[in-house]
């Protein structure tokens, strides 16, 4: 009984920073849209830079990597220039999901929200 007491005080607690809390969200969710991460395949041959709002914001190729790794006119080499793409586009985005989950996690501990391991993951 006194459990749920003190959950529903929390609650309370909770809401009445609401404001505040949301504030800070807003806050976070501005600086993360600015911050950028990159990935590599190829030995560097392809890179993907992700950003905060987790979309791929750019994509550069080494010309000369990628023409010792491939023959344009090979079929399964055009596989493979594809493969180099969206693994350096999934990497990215794993690292911006990371950057983006360590800003909110800091951004509740901040504000005292106790986040259980891997509930963010959820979320993003």
């Amino acid at each position: 009984m006194f459990d749920s007491l003190r959950g529903m005080a929390g609650m309370a607690g909770l809401m009445k920073d609401l404001p505040r809390i949301k504030a800070k969200l807003e806050l976070v969710k501005e600086e993360v849209a600015k911050r950028e991460v990159e990935a590599s395949t190829g030995g560097g041959a392809v890179t993907a830079v992700a950003n905060g709002k987790l979309r791929i914001a750019r994509i550069s190729f080494d010309h000369a990597l990628l023409a010792g790794l491939i023959d344009a006119s090979a079929p399964e080499d055009g596989a493979l220039a594809a493969d180099l793409v969206t693994g350096a586009c999934n990497a990215a985005l794993d690292k911006a999901q990371e950057m983006v989950g360590g800003a909110l996690r800091e951004a509740a501990s901040d504000l005292g929200i106790p986040i259980p391991a891997g509930a963010l993951e959820g979320l993003l």
